[in-house]
């Protein structure tokens, strides 16, 4: 009985979220994951996160297109939602990209990448 409570209580429990190389929160699945607010981040952040969960935790090539589903801009406190389907996608990036795309591929968003120090004290 015991074993059961156990698998019941981790059945119920919610999916890890993937944290990127900069600290990025990310969750959902293939289809639609959110990348978590982050206070002072710019699209190009949400970007970077969106491409290493596609290219590290999904384990998909880099050429795969990314398409964000959250308005512009986003609302404060709104996390950017993106999936790999261009189904309910806004077409447009939030990231000046000439011409302008209707997505950006996982590994163009990976590349966005800033390195995040710690404030100094």
């Amino acid at each position: 009985m015991k074993y059961i409570a156990i698998v019941a209580a981790l059945a119920a429990a919610p999916a890890q979220a993937y944290i990127t190389k900069e600290s990025y929160v990310v969750s959902g699945d293939a289809q639609r994951f959110t990348v978590r607010y982050e206070p002072g981040s710019a699209a190009r952040q949400y970007w970077c996160a969106a491409g290493q969960f596609v290219d590290n935790h999904l384990a998909m090539l880099p050429t795969t297109p990314i398409y964000r589903l959250s308005p512009r801009p986003l609302a404060r406190g709104e996390g950017m939602t993106v999936s790999i389907s261009p189904e309910g996608a806004i077409g447009d990036t939030g990231v000046a990209v000439f011409p302008p795309p209707d997505h950006l591929s996982a590994g163009f968003a990976a590349s966005l990448c800033d390195a995040r120090y710690p404030l100094a004290r």
